[in-house]
């Protein structure tokens, strides 16, 4: 067998496998003996039939095994040859495969970029210290308390305020007049008796209505201005501006709970200092989060440096890239936005997604061969319960989990086993980090806490 790899561009190879005759008729032998002692002919007791009458009736099945056979084993021998580490294969390309005749094919794969890893130990990383301010403390729990409040009727002569419910009365015109003829769509839009509406930004009936009643009483009258923009329903607004003259007739504000003792009981807190520590160990943990994902920020940005002219595998580009489009589409048809705005935007959404592309493969191919230095391995049971909390995390069981979102699990377990091999990469290059800044003391004090 002769195997021969020759380069065909970044990251791409052209392996090319010749067989000779003897080769291919050693192995059609071998298989060839099989048949002649369990093949059946007609008239034949089994290993009684004449060779060339099992050769004549099983001539197809011998060779389209052989030639199972001899791809794998070629292809085998070049992987190992050649030190390969395979990420596509297509384009083959093989000859006709007969009995005394040497047999030969070829094809292109993708391999992983081969480079030198970079020096990851002893990065320097800044490392910020984690306060967290009394009011930061008060806002919390404001927040939480404004959570479980229940909205009552505000009766004395007070305005609104951002995030009451407000009830209106108001009629519209557009552009200065009121439509001759309304369809009731266009109707229920421009005239409202008793309609209830948020006083913000995210959850008036209109973006710009909610918050333009701030400061109104009960009783006023104002003209709230709406641009309405171009794609807007119904049609018949589309690029006008309505003015709504309207009337407040009621106001309700959310009344937070009192901090008494029937509420500290509820929560399982004995005193206000309870809970107020209860919300500064949630904001410190939320703040270390988020401090750790600085610090990675930080180190992925060094490793890139390191490798910013590598090739890469184009299948594996071009994979991600696809990917990533299709999320960032995905994800601005969840936020309500128009198709015809994303068929525009298209050219922008794939270039950007071309570097994010490059960005995540440089990464993820730096992460394994830190791994691989690191030897760090993944169990079935990791990969096993990071599954679960997946599927927990849309309320399904993994089977419905896999079966729903139409995944290819053997798929979906490599690419977690990936993942979670390259986050414990990720932090083996933190704890070799030399921290610098004003966190930097904070941070080998609790490491030497948690060590104890």
């Amino acid at each position: 067998m002769k195997v021969n790899v020759e380069n065909t561009g970044p990251c791409r190879k052209k392996i090319s496998v010749e067989f000779s005759a003897e080769e291919v008729d050693n192995e059609y032998g071998s298989s060839l003996k099989y048949y002649l002692r369990h093949g059946t002919v007609k008239g034949f007791r089994p290993g009684k039939a004449p060779e060339a009458m099992i050769r004549r009736a099983y001539d197809k099945q011998i060779l389209s095994v052989l030639k199972d056979h001899l791809l794998a084993t070629g292809f085998q021998q070049a992987m190992k040859e050649h030190k390969l580490q395979t990420v596509a294969e297509y384009d083959l390309q093989q000859s006709t495969l007969a009995s005394g005749q040497p047999f030969s094919f070829s094809l292109v794969v993708d391999v992983a970029p081969e480079f030198e890893l970079p020096e990851y130990k002893g990065l320097a990383v800044d490392a910020k210290k984690i306060e967290i301010a009394d009011e930061a403390v008060t806002q919390a729990l404001n927040d939480y308390l404004k959570s479980l409040g229940q909205y009552e009727d505000v009766t004395e002569p007070l305005p609104v305020e951002l995030e009451d419910i407000v009830a209106v009365d108001y009629t519209s015109t557009l552009d200065g007049e009121v439509p001759a003829e309304m369809s009731k769509e266009l109707k229920d839009l421009l005239e409202a008796t008793d309609r209830w509406v948020v006083a913000n930004q995210e959850y008036s009936f209109l973006p710009e209505f909610g918050t333009q009643l701030i400061g109104a009483k009960v009783g006023d009258t104002r003209d709230i201005t709406v641009q309405f923009e171009q794609d807007a329903q119904p049609a018949e607004v589309r690029g006008k501006k309505g003015v709504f003259k309207t009337t407040v007739k009621k106001i309700r504000r959310r009344k937070m709970p009192v901090l008494d003792e029937a509420f500290l009981q509820r929560i399982g807190a004995k005193s206000e200092e309870d809970v107020r520590d209860m919300f500064r160990q949630l904001l410190r943990q939320q703040a270390e989060i988020q401090e750790q994902r600085r610090r990675r920020e930080q180190v992925e940005a060094h490793l890139l440096k390191t490798v910013e002219n590598l090739d890469l595998p184009e299948s594996e580009e071009s994979e991600v890239h696809n990917n990533l489009v299709y999320s960032i589409v995905d994800e601005n048809l969840q936020r309500g936005v128009k198709e015809q705005e994303i068929r525009e935007n298209l050219d922008k959404i794939s270039a950007s997604a071309k570097e994010a592309a490059r960005t995540q493969l440089k990464l993820r191919y730096l992460l394994k061969r830190i791994a691989d230095a690191e030897n760090l391995v993944v169990t079935d049971q990791e990969v096993d319960s990071a599954l679960l909390r997946q599927a927990q995390r849309d309320g399904v069981s993994v089977k419905d989990f896999i079966r729903t979102r139409k995944l290819n699990e053997a798929k979906l377990r490599r690419d977690i086993r990936t993942g979670l091999r390259n986050g414990k990469a990720m932090d083996a290059v933190l704890s070799h980090a030399k921290l610098t800044g004003p966190g930097a003391e904070q941070a080998a004090q609790k490491q030497e806490d948690t060590h104890e």
